[in-house]
């Protein structure tokens, strides 16, 4: 065989070949997501996100929504506010953004610190819902794709989440 047709069968074979994954976009039911903070850039359309306030957390039943979503920036305050109960006690699932641990927001004096905060080698997210059930908590990490903050990994993590919601909610 001629290196001209080696050449061709090996760009074939390389053009084959992506550095970047096929992340998979959440196809499921639409989901309503409240959120105390920034809704988040998303690439899903049948998702609807509503701001709310630590006080909305009071009256969750009226809330009529999927999950809670807490963002980075409302971090100190979710682990400072004496939500714990709230947290353990819904039957809606909370998930803590930028966040690499559940245990600020679910254990007493366990204040959010810069340590909990997302760096590369943990979870960018976290989520939590009590199991009535089984009477124990349910957590989740989800990571960056090789721990890069990129927007196509930061969606990748909602689109896990989304289908997370989606299969609690079965």
């Amino acid at each position: 065989m001629g290196w001209k047709k080696w050449l061709v069968i090996l760009t074939f074979l390389l053009s084959g070949c992506s550095s970047t994954p096929d992340f998979k976009v959440y196809e499921g039911k639409p989901l309503s997501i409240a959120v105390i903070g920034e809704p988040p850039e998303v690439r899903e359309k049948n998702i609807t996100f509503s701001e709310v306030t630590f006080e909305d957390l009071n009256n969750l039943k009226k809330l009529d929504h999927d999950a809670v979503f807490i963002t980075e920036e409302n971090l100190k305050e979710a682990s400072a506010g004496n939500y714990e109960e709230t947290y353990l006690n819904s039957d809606m699932p909370f998930f803590f953004i930028e966040a690499w641990s559940h245990i600020p927001f679910t254990v007493k004096e366990s204040e959010m610190e810069q340590n909990w905060k997302w760096y590369p080698g943990k979870s960018y997210a976290v989520g939590i819902l009590t199991s009535a059930k089984e009477n124990s908590l349910n957590r989740w990490g989800y990571s960056l794709y090789n721990d890069e903050k990129t927007d196509e990994t930061v969606e990748e993590v909602f689109s896990k989440i989304f289908t997370t919601i989606e299969e609690l909610n079965h």
